[in-house]
């Protein structure tokens, strides 16, 4: 029969229960039996011995002795908790729980006063031959129970299942054993009914003997040792806990999460193209076609309606004027410097023109419409680099062509501004980032916009310069905003540090005057900081001034915030610091955030300032009185005073309405994790921040404080729990698993207890140390897994509000339309669906007259089967999912088994095949053929032939293959149907260029191949699969989509593409971006496999790579290799900087390896790179420009050009790749041949 579950009457039974010792609380499995209230009924569990026939009837009396072994026993043996509860009602009872950690399974029994004294009588001798029965007396029995407990000589035997207890006594048999007979129960239930409960208790009692020995030294540690080191243990396994949690989310929830709110987005997507295709057809009805104002400024007439300009007091521009109170704009303040510094006279500037100029660029920074990054803030801009120019004029030699660079570059610096920071954009994959290659996308994008502007004649502020003059003032200006197309990026840090070396430097020198002395490039290192000084300036201002440009940004951020939720991505944080975007959090992180911008920008610069000029002082003196009004705000203290309660706070137990509730540590120290376990069996929990437990009338102080102290009410509902904790009402979610949640309370109880069984210090100190390392490599982890759930879910919940608040406006929508006689059947493009909003001329990913992905039915499917079939046999002949094409990355072409392969290639039907067969086999060789190869593919290498290659060309089979070989399509689960498509539209987006062609593509590929492999770059720099990839990849795309022109020619040529892309690798920039690009359909997306941080690395990597092939970059690229191959002594695999160094290095010798290969193959590239070479110098001369070197087809001698490359580029490189690469040498020796 059933047990039943009485009252439990002593201080245990309340906690556990929570009746009154007058009430009966009973098992919600059997009714309760009527019992005199004066003789409680006691909670038996029967033991797993045969039970007496007839249950004995409690004595009157308490047993003799059991004072004495009052309350609650816990110890822990190996991986095992073991509990004893005494007088579970006002005189009776005794029961037993245990809990195997490691089997997560948990054992009990309850005895009523007569069973227990049976298993007094049944303690027998350890003498397994001849067991003695011991005859305890009943003071014996407890001293011993205590003892043993208070020892640790309690062990769980799971055979019996048993409790087994070592006693000891004076007389013979001297050492005793109590087999305390149990039997498995449910965890959640007794975790929540007997051992959460029973914890107060027992951090109440361990305090006790302190208090006894108060005066007296102990060569162990004290309780408060134990419990300050029980904090750490706390907060580090909750931690581990955490990540534990967010590895099971993201393998159970995140993909399902990831696939909805994936198809939420593109309903809302869709939903606003429909939008879109209606406004446009009624637009269209009516005649009138909006435009963004950049088509208004591109139109060769003035802009019209220009705003007027207020009149600005030159006396009243300083550091400290707040524009915000003047209602100054940005024209208003750039007008009265242009005038002050006498521009206009000295710089040749028409007012008229500088007027259009600077409304037009207003108007554009008004597009986007953001808080902080706008006309007003360019306004504040102006004024504080004014000041700065006025006091560092003298000391920097500055001439006025430098200080209308510094003028002009604040009034682009916030022009057409979105509001995001660049990482938002990178992360979103916004088409900006996109477009410049995740690099500087703000600055690159204010700066395209500004002088785009100018491409109007009425907006050329710079139209009265020669075009060496413009040309040079261009440059500055983009030197001072940090237009870098350089893979090697120094930080904002390493940059300022850099600057007061130079600075340092020049000071100590007694020929130092001026920084006019030095290189020109020094000077414009100190303009960039004299801009970026001025945009963070507020800052080192007046407290009120800096106060209301901090709100901008924080209101700013928070609207970032709001777009991350709208897109599924966790929160951003500003760097450096805890605060985020997420503006449910109030507050939180803000003070921090403000102080990191005064530690990492103002102070620095300002510092370096100083050296130069000393009046500059005061200044930063006002921003270390900001610093420390920041670090006194409330907010900020409240929070690290929350951060020091998380962390010492340790694990905290208390009771609840039918059950038991634990709060600890949160993995971020700034939140707690609450667990509510309930008798009934089921498990509710949530976890709450600093901010949340404010809004709701809670401090996390008090929370603490009093959580065990105080009774919480609770009430159920059927998916939740609310728990009332001091007035605030927090919500826990039922959870699907609750035997999960009980396992680890027991496992955290566990590991409490068995802390103290160490009795050295060291000994406690090395069980802490070895949990936080374990700790420490899962923290971020789940903190990033649980904030993507959370930003997921949140992405979801806004997306469907969204999509029903739209609903009505598209119906009302097409009822006008329809009204009108429009059209209503608009369907959207493909290109639509990019939603690309850069004014990029490259924006249709598709090559001209592709109007679809390629059907696999134009790939010679048997050949592909052949050459997949050479590198995967095995794997079909052992995995039947492959015949079934089940596996993605064979989910079109089912290779051959081994036999069957065999039989096939012994000799292959069609000559074709057999050839191009034949030509694959010799992919880890030097002298691999792409120019036959391509013949075998398309029947020639000329320009039609590359048009047009129905089954794919070089390219194309030799990608194929390689991903086959290097295993890439199975180790990243990469869709055989979509690699099919990126191939093939891939290799048509390259032109028929002479050289620069899918050709050149496929050999620059293989010789990259051949560097990795067997040229043993992949062993020397220990890189990675994914970083084999990503560089093969770059390969692949390296010059996709060239125009067939270098980049010389579109700098001197100021085309489209020059300004879009700030004249910094255009080339490589354009071959970037187009493929990620193409990457935004789903049906040429073959990186979709890497998610989150691994699709950021692989982007990365793949983007550094591309832009590393630049050719101007050349001689930089070579020098910074060769000291850091000397620095490391060859060794370039420590540091990710270092190996993406050698593997660009790898690629960068493949692009120029023609000089390097067998004759044959070497004159044949010779020949079509001087042909693409005469095509640009026909042009140049067409567009009456002098022609390049080696491009004038009437005057070059291609040997002369041709020893000329070799001996400056290609030499320097191989000879260094070839001391870091022995194999490579061999490509040096055939140079010099």
């Amino acid at each position: 029969s059933k047990a039943t579950v009485s009252v439990l009457n002593c201080p245990v039974g309340k906690m556990g229960c929570g009746a009154s010792s007058n009430g009966a609380k009973t098992d919600d499995r059997e009714e309760p039996k009527k019992k005199d209230v004066s003789t409680p009924q006691t909670a038996v569990v029967k033991p797993a011995t045969p039970p007496p026939a007839k249950p004995a009837e409690p004595p009157a009396e308490a047993l003799p002795g059991r004072d004495s072994f009052r309350g609650t026993k816990a110890t822990s043996s190996s991986s095992v908790l073991i509990l004893c509860h005494s007088h579970i009602d006002a005189t009776h009872g005794l029961l037993f729980a245990a809990h195997n950690v490691k089997e997560d399974v948990t054992y009990a029994a309850q005895f009523t006063d007569a069973e227990t004294e049976q298993l007094k009588d049944g303690v027998k001798s350890t003498d397994k031959e001849n067991p003695v029965a011991a005859e305890l007396e009943w003071v014996h029995f407890w001293r011993s129970l205590n003892n043993a407990f208070t020892k640790g000589a309690v062990t769980l035997n799971v055979s019996g299942p048993t409790i087994d207890i070592k006693m000891k006594q004076n007389k013979e048999p001297k050492e005793l054993l109590c087999k305390v007979p149990v039997k498995e129960v449910n965890t959640t239930e007794y975790a929540a009914k007997y051992f959460l409960p029973a914890f107060p208790i027992i951090k109440k009692a361990r305090n006790e003997p302190e208090k006894q020995k108060e005066g007296k030294e102990s060569k162990g540690p004290k309780e408060a040792d134990y419990m300050k080191k029980e904090c750490e243990l706390a907060l580090a396994e909750s931690i581990i806990e955490a990540g534990k949690q967010a590895e099971d989310i993201k393998i159970s929830i995140l993909p399902e999460l990831n696939i909805k709110g994936r198809d939420k987005m593109r309903e809302v997507k869709k939903q606003e193209g429909q939008i879109a295709k209606m406004n446009s057809e009624l637009n269209r009805l009516a005649g009138t076609i909006p435009s963004h104002p950049l088509d208004t400024m591109y139109a060769m007439d003035p802009p019209k309606n220009l705003p007027s300009f207020k009149e600005v007091d030159i006396g009243e521009v300083g550091w400290d004027t707040d524009v915000l109170a003047k209602d100054w704009s940005m024209k208003d303040v750039a007008l009265c410097l242009l005038q002050h510094y006498d521009l206009v006279q000295r710089c040749n500037l028409d007012v008229d023109v500088a007027k259009n100029y600077l409304c037009s660029v207003e108007e554009i920074s008004r597009v986007h419409n953001p808080v902080f990054h706008n006309s007003q803030q360019s306004a504040q801009m102006l004024c504080a680099a004014h000041h700065l120019l006025t006091s560092l004029k003298t000391v920097l030699s500055l001439s006025h062509e430098d200080i209308f660079a510094v003028i002009l570059a604040c009034t682009m610096y916030n022009a057409g501004h979105e509001g995001v920071n660049d990482n938002f954009m990178k992360r979103a994959g916004s088409a900006l980032s996109m477009l410049y290659s995740d690099v500087y996308a703000n600055n690159q994008n204010c700066t395209t916009v500004a002088f785009e502007v100018m491409s109007n004649p009425h907006c050329n502020i710079l139209g009265n310069y020669t075009v060496d003059d413009a040309r040079d003032i261009v440059e500055m200006v983009r030197e001072i905003l940090f237009i870098k197309a350089s893979t090697f990026m120094s930080t904002f840090t390493e940059r300022i540090q850099e600057f007061e070396k130079l600075v340092k430097s020049g000071s100590s020198d007694p020929s130092f005057t001026s920084f006019q002395q030095t290189m020109k490039t020094d000077l414009r290192v100190a303009l960039t900081f004299v801009v970026g000084l001025a945009h963070h300036g507020a800052w080192a201002a007046t407290q009120g001034l800096q106060k209301k440009w901090a709100d901008k940004l924080a209101e700013e951020f928070y609207a970032q915030g709001e777009k991350e939720t709208a897109l599924g991505l966790v929160f951003d944080s500003f760097p450096g610091t805890n605060w985020v975007g997420d503006p449910q959090r109030g507050d939180e992180g803000y003070a921090s955030g403000q102080i990191a911008i005064i530690d990492t920008y103002v102070l620095p610069l300002m510092n370096v300032f100083t050296k130069l000029e000393p009046s500059l002082q005061p200044l930063v003196d006002q921003a270390e009185a900001n610093k420390v009004a920041w670090q006194k705000d409330p907010g900020r203290d409240r929070i690290e005073a929350a951060k020091k309660t998380v962390e010492e706070m340790g694990r905290l137990y208390a009771a609840v309405k039918d059950g038991a509730a634990i709060a600890r540590p949160g993995a971020d120290r700034v939140s707690v994790w609450i667990t509510v376990l309930r008798e009934s069996g089921e498990a509710y929990s949530e976890c709450f921040g600093e901010s949340v437990l404010d809004k709701r009338g809670c401090s996390i102080q008090d929370f603490v404080a009093k959580f065990e102290s105080n009774e919480h009410g609770v009430s159920y509902k059927e998916n939740s729990a609310t728990l009332t904790v001091l007035g605030a009402a927090l919500e826990l979610s039922k959870l699907s698993k609750p035997s999960e949640a009980a396992s680890f309370v027991l496992r955290e109880i566990h590991s409490s207890t068995e802390l103290r069984s160490y009795e050295k210090p060291k000994d406690v100190d090395k069980r802490v140390e070895d949990v936080k390392k374990k700790a420490d490599s899962s923290g971020n982890k789940s903190l990033q897994l649980r904030g993507l759930e959370k930003a997921l879910k949140a992405c979801i919940k806004k997306c469907t509000a969204k999509i029903a608040a739209r609903e009505s406006e598209v119906q009302k929508m097409e009822e006008e339309v329809r009204s009108k006689g429009g059209r209503t059947d608009l369907k959207l493009e493909r290109e639509d669906a990019l939603a690309i909003g850069a004014r990029n001329p490259l924006k249709t990913p598709l090559p001209p007259g592709v109007q679809k992905p390629p059907d696999c039915k134009d790939v010679d499917l048997e050949l592909l089967k052949i050459l997949k079939s050479q590198f995967t046999t095995d794997e079909k002949d052992e995995d039947k999912n492959i015949e079934d094409g089940k596996d993605s990355w064979c989910n079109v072409v089912i290779p051959y088994m081994s036999s069957e392969f065999s039989q096939v290639t012994s000799k292959i039907a069609d000559d074709k095949r057999q050839l191009i067969f034949d030509l694959i086999r010799k992919l880890d060789d030097w002298d691999y053929n792409v120019f036959d190869l391509q013949k075998a593919m398309s029947g020639d290498i000329s320009g039609e032939c590359l048009r047009n290659q129905p089954n794919g060309g070089a390219l194309f089979v030799t990608m194929y293959a390689l991903c086959y070989k290097w295993r890439f399509m199975q180790m990243f689960k990469i869709d055989e149907q979509t690699f099919l498509n990126w191939l093939s539209i891939v290799e048509a987006g390259y032109h028929p260029n002479p050289y620069h062609n899918s050709m050149h593509a496929a050999d620059v590929l293989h010789v990259t191949h051949y560097i990795m492999d067997r040229g043993g770059c992949k062993a020397a720099v220990r890189a990675s699969d994914e970083e084999v990839f990503a560089v093969l990849f770059a390969a692949a795309i390296h010059d996709y989509n060239h125009p067939g022109i270098n980049n010389a020619f579109h700098v001197r040529s100021q085309n489209y593409l020059a300004v879009l892309f700030n004249d910094r690798s255009v080339n490589e920039n354009i071959h970037s971006s187009s493929v990620f690009e193409l990457m935004r359909m789903d049906e040429f997306n073959i990186l979709k496999a890497f998610e989150g941080d691994a699709y950021t690395k692989m982007r990365e990597d793949i983007v550094e790579f591309v832009l590393g092939t630049d050719m101007g970059l050349h001689s930089m690229f070579v020098t910074r290799f060769k000291k850091r191959i000397d620095d490391t002594e060859m060794k370039m695999h420590r540091t990710k900087k270092d190996k993406n160094l050698a593997i660009t290095m790898a690629l960068k010798m493949a692009d120029i390896s023609n000089c390097g290969r067998p004759k044959a193959l070497y004159h044949g590239w010779c020949n079509v790179i001087v042909d693409e070479f005469f095509q640009q110098g026909d042009r140049e001369r067409l567009q009456g420009m002098p022609v390049s070197p080696f491009m004038d087809r009437y005057q070059t001698v291609m040997s002369k050009g041709q020893i000329g490359f070799m001996n400056y580029i290609v030499m320097p490189l191989f000879e260094c790749m070839g001391d870091f690469l022995e194999h490579m040498q061999m490509a040096t020796s055939i140079v010099d041949e």
